[in-house]
């Protein structure tokens, strides 16, 4: 069974393709088996009625984020190998001291506009600036709470930051000043320094615009250094493609995997996992530990804001899962990576090419 897109293009060929496939006709499309929404129009409307009227978390645990200064230090002073989360779907990566930066949602509100639009509970952390030297920076899909310009128009160093995104994206960095930038689809590798990141297939859509609707890729990404794999879901629902990917660049260290924005359910079931299908992902991609991410920081449906920690948990210990493969970070903690004991279990031969 093919699980590619209909349209999915690699580096070498994405330039060909752009200028030969008029972008009106060129649509993608999620893989075989993939769920539906089985919501009407009239419930679509009615439940973006009640997401307009209703009213934020005013509280939060103390152990849900960490204090900016706290989280700047711990940041400045992480090792070569560590992950920061930056709240919702964004991540600092870093990997052999190169710093990868993925799809950093640091604004008040995700939206075209400042004024508008589903907004944040938990402030950012960390803005743009604060996050180092960015080596490499990795976008899922285009969607505001992923893509958002009103954070990445602060980078420093858009002319020459490592730019990677799914087919079709490109155009729209190189509109606004970017120059290094990689298009991938499904499947398809580039490097950033000694890290090798591949796309992977995600059960979602895109759209930006009223009239872009699935125009560009949607996809998770592979990162991998010295044999060590973390992988990045993106958004997802949850399909049998997980147990193809999981078969072709299993088994993973770490999986980043979206535990959050899953109700109602029959309107939500084709675009996000539920807490218990994010553990499925995991174990359909021999995930060694799971952390949940696109949760707790910016209200985009309907379920209580700490519900999907709570149900994720109890899922994971079920599925096998322990509590020390169960990760859980505050917004803005910093983490290490244990690479080098990972590489140190490898056979030989492997560690050797893994670099």
């Amino acid at each position: 069974m093919s699980i590619e897109p209909v349209v999915c293009n690699t580096e070498s060929d994405s330039s060909t393709l752009l200028s030969t496939t008029p972008t009106a006709k060129r649509r993608f499309h999620n893989p075989p088996g993939s769920p539906r929404s089985t919501g009407s129009v009239r419930d679509l409307v009615s439940y973006i009625v009640r997401q307009a009227f209703r009213p934020m978390p005013k509280s939060w645990p103390t152990e849900h984020a960490v204090p900016a200064e706290i989280a700047q230090q711990q940041l400045a002073n992480c090792g070569p190998h560590a992950i920061t989360w930056l709240g919702h779907a964004g991540f600092a990566l870093t990997l052999n001291g190169r710093r990868i930066v993925i799809d950093p949602f640091l604004a008040d509100r995700a939206s075209p506009v400042s004024f508008a639009g589903p907004r944040r509970f938990i402030p950012a952390p960390l803005n743009i600036l604060d996050l180092g030297p960015i080596d490499t920076l990795v976008i899922s899909h285009n969607h505001y709470d992923h893509l958002c310009w009103h954070t990445l128009k602060h980078l420093p160093n858009k002319a020459t930051v490592q730019v990677i995104c799914p087919t079709g994206l490109g155009p729209w960095f190189t509109k606004r000043g970017f120059q290094n930038i990689t298009e991938l689809g499904w499947h398809h590798s580039t490097h950033a320094g000694d890290v090798a990141v591949t796309a992977v297939p995600a059960i979602h859509h895109s759209r930006r615009g009223l009239f872009d609707s699935n125009r560009s890729l949607w996809a998770g990404f592979l990162f991998e250094y010295a044999g060590f794999k973390v992988y990045f879901g993106g958004d997802s629902a949850m399909g049998p493609v997980f147990r193809q990917t999981g078969h072709r660049y299993g088994p993973i260290d770490l999986a980043l995997i979206g535990i959050g924005a899953y109700a109602p359910r029959k309107l939500l079931r084709s675009v996000h996992a539920s807490p218990e299908e994010a553990v499925d992902m995991g174990t359909a991609l021999k995930a060694k530990s799971i952390l949940g991410m696109h949760w707790g920081t910016i209200e985009l449906s309907e379920e209580e804001a700490f519900e999907p920690a709570r149900r994720f948990i109890q899922a994971a210990l079920k599925a096998g899962y322990t509590e020390d493969t169960i990760v859980l970070p505050s917004v803005g903690e910093t983490r290490p990576l244990d690479v080098v004991a990972t590489r140190s279990e490898l056979p030989e031969p492997l560690a050797k090419t893994g670099t």
